[in-house]
């Protein structure tokens, strides 16, 4: 007989939640099997020699079948993106900092990127990665397939779902004549303090130009490198910020995601932003299966499903069915108990998944603190530890 029993959640995982101020939540953990058969567990409870054994689980690889028609293509989503990581989308809460003396936020304003900073709602994990699996450009036009749907992010996507104005100048590219050292000065409260211009870094810089950084490196140009050091491109869109300079921004977020598909190691960018646009295109982000049907009280007797409590569960025109169609006992039993182990081992899937997005969620909370003590004036530090008032900036996902 084996008992399942809940493992005891992580001493570092709660000390680390007490640190930074917020809780994190463990729906689920993997579990202990232990053997109430051998002889030490059929012993008191304060017996020391109790064996218990972890069971090891593994990442399920999407099932991808329908997803994607074509074999060369399946190939390709198995060796480039099957376990491309994806960057945990932010948004900002632009109110709070438009009451608390910031300037930058009608710097968005004019940017027309209110809309797409501000953007909240559901990831689909495997649904991203197939979108780029199968992301081209055809005609200047970026498009992709997903379960057997044609996606194309027209100017009409652009516009309606990101909020975007198809205008202006591809700033992140470059100013003719523009030195990235004098705008990066300009941005710091001490430009004559002497400091190691090889890198860039977020630290000494003011508060507007700081946030804006952030905001680049998290939002608008997503990476999963150091966003406390700047790029090039961040140096040459906070200069277009500052000087009112309307920049195109599909054609930055074009960029980015064609070099998403170019590097290997390019972590998935504009998660939430795809995903409203599978939506939009009315595809099946979400399948009723076998799960919720025995979440609702039914089970399979035979070839049909029906309400467990029923007194006739088990169909009686089972009978008439031909001797090669028809199932014994045995079968349908059989039969029964692998349906619902593969809808235990899908729900535990999901869960996993989550508490994997929530240690991702951890590790960029870290890197915030870090960043936050490199500043020694407050005003300039975000805080974005769940719960806090000053929580500005926020994963914006929501679990599938």
């Amino acid at each position: 007989m084996l008992l399942l029993l809940p493992e005891p959640r992580p001493p570092i995982l709660t000390n680390l939640s007490k640190t930074l101020g917020f809780h994190l939540s463990f729906s689920i953990s993997a579990p202990l099997l232990v053997s109430t058969n051998h002889p030490s567990v059929m012993a008191s409870s304060s017996s020391c020699h109790k064996r218990i054994k972890r069971m090891a689980t593994k990442q399920q690889d999407p099932d991808i079948d329908g997803w994607i028609s074509d074999p060369k293509a399946q190939d390709n989503f198995s060796s480039s993106f099957r376990n491309r990581k994806i960057i945990n989308h932010k948004h900002v809460k632009l109110p709070f900092f438009r009451t608390h003396g910031f300037a930058f936020p009608e710097f968005l304003s004019f940017q027309n990127l209110e809309t797409f900073v501000q953007l909240k709602g559901n990831v689909y994990p495997d649904l991203i990665r197939v979108f780029y699996a199968n992301l081209q450009c055809e005609e200047d036009l970026l498009t992709s397939r997903v379960k057997e749907v044609n996606i194309v992010l027209t100017p009409e996507i652009w516009t309606s779902i990101a909020g975007f104005r198809i205008a202006g100048i591809l700033a992140h590219r470059g100013f003719p004549g523009a030195n990235r050292l004098d705008i990066y000065q300009s941005c710091l409260r001490d430009p004559i303090a002497k400091r190691d211009y090889n890198i860039f870094r977020a630290g000494g810089m003011k508060k507007d130009e700081r946030v804006l950084a952030f905001i680049i490196a998290w939002i608008l140009v997503p990476r999963n490198g150091n966003h406390a050091q700047l790029t090039t491109e961040d140096v040459f869109l906070i200069h277009a910020f500052k000087s009112n300079i309307l920049i195109d921004w599909s054609e930055v977020v074009f960029d980015t995601m064609q070099k998403a598909i170019k590097l290997p190691n390019y972590p998935l960018p504009y998660v939430v932003f795809l995903c409203k646009v599978i939506e939009h295109y009315k595809n099946h982000t979400s399948l009723i299966g076998a799960n919720a049907l025995h979440h609702m009280g039914m089970a399979f007797w035979g070839n049909i499903w029906c309400f467990k409590d029923e007194p006739d569960a088990e169909p009686v025109d089972t009978v008439e069915l031909s001797s090669t169609a028809s199932q014994t006992p045995y079968e349908q039993e059989m039969l029964r108990m692998v349906t619902t182990l593969l809808d235990h081992h899908h729900t535990w899937m999901s869960k996993l998944d989550s508490i994997e997005h929530q240690l991702s969620s951890v590790q960029e909370q870290l890197a915030l603190l870090n960043i936050g003590r490199d500043t020694p004036n407050p005003e300039v530090v975000v805080d974005s530890v769940e719960g806090s008032e000053s929580e500005q900036f926020e994963d914006a996902t929501d679990d599938e």
